[in-house]
This record gives C-alpha cells, structure tokens and sequence, in this order.
C-alpha cells in the first residue's frame, strides 16, 4: 500500500511512503504515521491511500518507508478532517500543519539531530605521538563527547561551556571525527502519573497486631477521614510526614501507595465558583429565544446574528441554549476572542452547568490542554469554552456553535496556518447541520450586510437588562485642550475632574490607552531620526520598567543607546505616551488612588490576567488602566466612569478597516460604564471630534454608522462587495523578497 502523507511544514504538496505491514491496512484518514524526511524522522498525517502510485507521483524506487504507525485508530474524526481540508484550501494552508492544529500539543514525534564522536575521533583523542592538528576549540569538544553516546548542541554547548561554531563542528565532521545522526525525540505529551496514598481496605487486622508509633498513629487517622485516595505531595505538605514513614506502614500491610493518573484541572485557578444567578429573563430576552428555537428546531443548518448592546444579556441567551443542548444530548462550543474573558465566562458556566464545561486555549499549560482534550474526546465534557485554535475541539456531537464578538479581529490567526475561526466555525456549523450563533454589540460590517441581505437570521436586543440606560458619551476636543491648559498633561481637565468626583463617591473607573510602554518613540533632536527596529523598520516603544525599547512588532529589543545612532548626539527626546506612563501619572495625580495597569506586558505570568482582573471586580482596585484587553466582556456592576485617551489613533492605521475598528472598539469600552445601580459615563478624548465615527459611538448608533460605512465600502469597492486577500512575503534577504 501507499499512503500520501501530509506533514506538519509549511508546504502544499504531500509526500508518499509505502507501507509493507499487512495489519496496516485499515489505516483510516488522518491517522498519525512516523516517516522519514530529508534528514529527519517526523510525524504526519495520512490524507489518502493507494493500492497503485497515481500517474503524477514519483518513481516508485525513490519511495521511502513508513517507520511506524502511531495509533491504532485516527485521532481526528472524519468531520474534522474535512474542516482541516477546507481550511486549507480556502487559506492556502498546509494540511498538514492544519491537521496539527486539530490536536493537543506535544503529542507528535520528531527526530533530534545529534553528535556522537566516531572511532577515528577517539583516535585521533589517544594519539599522543602523531599530533592530528585539532584546535583547543576541537579537542574539548571530542574530550566532552568522548564515552557519551549522542548530544545535541544545546547539552554539547552547556558541558563545553562555551558557544560551539558551527564551522568546528562541520570540520570535525568531514574528518569523520565525529557524526551527525537522527534520534527520534520521545518525550511527547502524556497522561500525568502521580503517587498516591490511601488505607488498605483491609488493614483493620494489620492495625491490631502491630504496634504503631504515635506518628504512625496519625497518619492512620488522618488518612481515616479521607473517603479515598489523597496525592502523596499534597498529603506530606500537610502532615510534615517523611516518605520513609509511610514505606514502614505500606510494608506493615496498612497503607498502599502507588501511582495514579492525575488530571492537570486548568480550572484550579478559578477560585471560588459563585453560585447560579438569577434566571429572570427580559421579555427582549424570551422573544429572542423563542426565535432562536423556532430556527433550530429544523434540524438543519442555520446562522443567526444575535445584535445585542453592551449589556443586553446576549450571555444569558447563550446559557439558556446550552442547557437545552444538554437536555438533548448534544455539545455546545463557544468561542471568546480573549484569553482573558474565558475565566469569567467558564465561572459563570460551571456555576450553571456544573463539570460538563472544558477550557481550551493556549494560555494553558500543554498538560492542561492535552488533558482537557482528552475529556472532551472521551465524551466527558460536552460543553467548551475557548479561543479561536477551540473550534477544532474534537466534540462528538456538536450542534451549537456560539461565537462570541464576532467581529473581533482576534479570530484572525496571524501566523501559520492562517484562518479565521469566525468563518471556520460557520463551515464547520454547515458540515453538522448546526446552529451557529454570532454574538456581538458591534457586528462586523461583513457580518451585518449577510444578516441584512437574508443570509444570517437577524435578531435584535436593544435594551440592557433591567431597563438600565446606555452610559452618557462626552466627546472632549484635544485641539482646544491644547491650547488652553497650562500643563499639557495627557489627562483632559474634564476626565481629571471625573476621575476625582467617582473616587470620591468610592465608586470605580476604567481608563482606555491601546498603547503598551512609556514611550511611543524616541526621537534625535538633532538629525530627526527616530529609533527603529532593525527588522521591521518600525519605531522602537521604550518601556521604563525593563528599561528595552522594544518592536511590538517582532518582539527585537535593544537596550537604550545614550547617543543617537545615526549622528552620535546626545540629545534624545521621549516622545507620546503609553500604559506604563500613564500608569505613574495617574498614581502621581490621585495618590490615594489604587491603580492597576492590565496589558500584555503586567499579564505576561500565567495567571496574572485573570488575578488583576479578579482584583478589580472584587473593588480592591479604584481605577484599572489598559490597552483593548479592558474593552470587551467584562461586567464590572461599579464602574461609572470610562476614560479613553488617544480615541482617534487607530483612525489612522492604513487599512480600510481602520473606521470600523474604531467604532467597534470605543463602542465596546464606552459599553463597560453604567452596568450596575448607577448610571455610566463616557469621556472619550480626541484630535478630531467631527469624525463620523466618533459622532456615532457618542449616540450608540450602530446603524447610522453602518450606512454610512456601507456607502463608503460600496463606493470604492471593497468588503464585503469584494474579497481581498493579503499575500505577505518574507525573506532573510531584503533583495530576494524584493
């Protein structure tokens, strides 16, 4: 048999490999194959078989063997093998890297290259009276390989203790000193096993023939109280209890230890999961529902656009729905465009729904991944919360698809294999006849024009609950600011005011600046150069707190140079202003205050995201300040007043979607204020006040702005009346992507 093998690089052709074991030839679509590539040994993926080479492949003599089927059945289902294979051939994207994505981290083998020292080289090590002619630089590095059997350069560099050039190695090589040879690298993903401790079921006649120390005493007792078994680490922190101890008592017959599998439960973490809210729904909310089950009860596919403003109750709706697909045996999947918003909604979920909810998404450790995508293979969750790489989750009986702010451009994966989970999801929604559901405030102008042409079911909420009203909206110009405030401070004299009048009323503020660092940019005084980044040619931001200016782009950093690069001068300027920044000038203006900053680079520790949060809605924090990880999601019944600063910055960006971006995103943070007892308050500080698409977010006019951008998009022909595709190229050499 030959198999046509899809790997997981970055290439569109497949590869075949023929395969002599008889017992192999049930191999099912998908399945996961050890093969030989180039120089390496790597795991890939079985897109089709053939009793005979079809006429365009290679000559049979040049195909290379399967090494080793790595499961007994495929891992990814027929229905998401199909879903991998539109992924690729809409985005052009390798399959291989697609079918990847389909399953948990670290479980694939791949081969190491490794060095071993030949016979010659230890030779040519013992030859004391024939010098070999090696370098200080060769013989240490024969010296460490000698009688180990293989290294990679990682290990050979850390024993040598210095860096290795590679040219030493490659001399060494031609000499045949040394050899490079492929090992499979076998540490991938598994279940974890932990020792574990319980009583024997039947240690009541070992207790009364052995005599115990009183020590032994109570680990009896303690271990009396526990109804089954207690992880050993966990049970030694808490008893001060040596391991020799407790070997005494398994040999006296009383205690078993052994290992166990462990769940890794990224839900550890949480905290406390409150109980269930109310479930009072608005007469918006029921009608909405009804209209939803109406649709659903035909069994086949169908695409609804829920246009709920901020505040409506659109997650309530998608509970209810989801309860109902319990009731019936089938699986939901909801995809949030943040980490960050997935903690409160899976606490709200398990509140209501109980351990049928699983997480997925990258902000877990690959252990929690691997284990919650085997609870939901297995059947054990039926509900997933997630981030755009979820709507692979293996469900097995998926018929609700809820994607939340849709319109958010984090469902765009940037980096191969590209897609965007929105539109994978609704494919995936077609291919079972499932409901999908688009969940947003601020609809996609692309999403919207479906719903309007008859494409999507449209349903409307267009009140919050509880008949709250939407917050006041304040447009401050920054021109006039300008020109008549005497400190030039970042902070407009009114939100000043505001910030001031909201602590005083100990009541809580959300200030928006979608700019990490201190610093924009730095700036000669002398040639107007400004610092940029040696690979992207974009200004480098500074961030005071590492002291780096750094690339938001590729991540270069570089310390700051105390002389201009390009003139060597010494007068550089600090120009605008970040989170960082306005983080010192908020604790330097309200110093009673406690401020908080939240963007990626405070939230770069696991679990820092959700702690600031977490502090913030339990009011240890009277203002939180950041970039647009604030702006969507978060329920936060204290706040009353927003903030937002440098409102028209992305008004600029050179992209046609620069206007809706915009609209999107003030409208979702303006959307945080007011969603409790008291009313909200907006101030949103601009160079350019008469913008249409800040006069619309001040009214909360989806519409109005809708039509005005639909003529403009209609006009110069762009989305959703064309489709545009980018093509990126990229080469190590700036003259061969030229």
């Amino acid at each position: 048999m030959f198999l046509e093998v899809a790997l997981p690089l970055p290439l569109q052709q497949t590869f075949y490999y023929r395969c002599l074991v008889p017992e192999f030839s049930g191999i099912q679509l998908g399945q996961r194959v050890l093969v030989p590539f180039s120089n390496r040994k790597l795991t890939g993926y079985v897109v089709n078989k053939h009793v005979q080479l079809p006429s365009d492949s290679p000559a049979e003599t040049s195909i290379k063997e399967v090494i080793d089927v790595l499961d007994n059945a495929t891992l990814i289902s027929s229905e998401l093998f199909r879903l991998a294979q539109w992924v690729s051939d809409y985005y052009f994207a390798s399959l291989g890297e697609v079918l990847k994505a389909c399953l948990p981290p670290r479980i694939n083998f791949r081969s190491q290259k490794k060095l071993s020292i030949t016979s010659k080289g230890m030779e040519a090590l013992g030859d004391q009276g024939h010098e070999p002619s090696l370098s200080p630089a060769e013989k240490n590095i024969l010296h460490v390989l000698a009688g180990r059997e293989s290294l990679n350069s990682r290990q050979l560099e850390k024993l040598v203790g210095s860096r290795i050039k590679e040219s030493d190695l490659r001399k060494l090589a031609c000499r045949n000193f040394v050899q490079f040879v492929q090992l499979v690298d076998e540490k991938v993903l598994s279940e974890k096993l932990q020792l574990v401790i319980a009583l024997r079921t039947d240690s009541r006649g070992a207790l009364e023939q052995t005599k115990l120390t009183p020590l032994q005493v109570s680990v009896v007792r303690a271990l009396e109280t526990r109804a089954g078994p207690v992880l050993l680490s966990e049970f030694q922190r808490e008893h001060k209890v040596s391991y020799s101890t407790l070997q005494s008592l398994e040999r006296k017959g009383i205690i078993r230890l052994w290992k166990d599998k462990i769940k890794r439960d990224p839900m550890k973490d949480l905290g406390h999961i409150p109980p269930p809210k109310s479930r009072d729904l608005t007469t918006e909310q029921r009608q909405a529902l009804e209209n939803i089950d109406a649709t659903a009860q035909s069994s086949n596919f169908a695409a609804v656009l829920l246009h709920g403003v901020t505040g409506s109750g659109k997650t309530e709706i998608y509970l209810n729905l989801i309860e109902r697909m319990l009731q019936e045996e089938k699986d939901s999947l909801i995809l949030m465009p943040e980490i960050g918003l997935t903690p409160r909604v899976v606490q709200e979920f398990r509140s209501r729904l109980g351990h049928d909810v699983a997480i997925l998404h990258s902000g877990l450790s690959d252990g929690e991944r691997f284990d919650e995508w085997w609870r939901i293979k297995r059947g054990e969750a039926k509900v997933v919360v997630g981030t755009r790489s979820a709507v692979f989750a293996p469900l097995q009986n998926l018929k609700l698809i809820v994607i939340d702010e849709e319109h958010d451009p984090s469902y765009k994966q940037q980096e191969s294999p590209r897609y965007h989970a929105r539109d994978a999801g609704l494919v995936r929604g077609k291919m079972l006849n499932a409901l999908v559901i688009l969940g947003s405030a601020t609809p996609a102008v692309e999403t919207f024009y479906n719903a309007r042409s008859g494409k999507y079911q449209y349903i409307r909420l267009a009140s919050r609950v509880h008949s709250r009203p939407l917050p006041e909206v304040k447009l401050v110009n920054m021109r006039m600011e300008f020109l008549e405030a005497e400190d030039r401070s970042i902070l407009s004299k009114a939100l000043r005011t505001a910030i001031q009048d909201r602590l005083d009323r100990n009541e809580q503020i959300l200030i928006l600046l979608n700019r990490r660092g201190f610093s924009a940019f730095v700036l000669c005084r002398s040639c107007g150069q400004n610092i940029q980044c040696r690979n992207c040619s974009i200004s480098l931001t500074y961030h005071k707190a590492k002291n780096i200016l750094l690339c938001h782009y590729c991540a270069y950093g570089q310390r700051v140079p105390k002389l201009c690069p390009r003139c060597s001068s010494e007068h550089l300027y600090f120009l605008g202003e970040g989170t960082e920044k306005l983080e010192a000038l908020l604790e330097k203006n309200f110093p009673n205050a406690k401020v908080a900053r939240l963007d990626r680079d405070s939230a770069q520790k696991k679990g820092a995201h959700a702690r600031i949060l977490s502090q913030f809605q339990n009011r240890e924090l009277d203002i939180l300040l950041g970039t647009q990880m604030i702006s969507k999601g978060h329920d936060f019944p204290n706040v009353t007043l927003v903030g937002i600063l440098s409102a028209d910055h992305t008004l600029s960006f050179p992209d046609f979607h620069a206007a809706e971006r915009t609209f999107q995103l003030l409208s979702q943070m303006s959307g945080r204020a007011g969603r409790g007892d008291f009313p909200g308050e907006v101030i949103i500080q601009t160079y350019y006040p008469e913008h249409y698409c800040l006069q619309f977010v001040a009214l909360h006019d989806y519409e109005g702005f809708y039509e005005k951008e639909i003529r403009f998009r209609k006009f110069i022909h762009y989305p959703p009346f064309t489709a545009v595709a980018n093509i990126l190229v990229r080469d190590r050499n700036l003259d061969s992507a030229a």
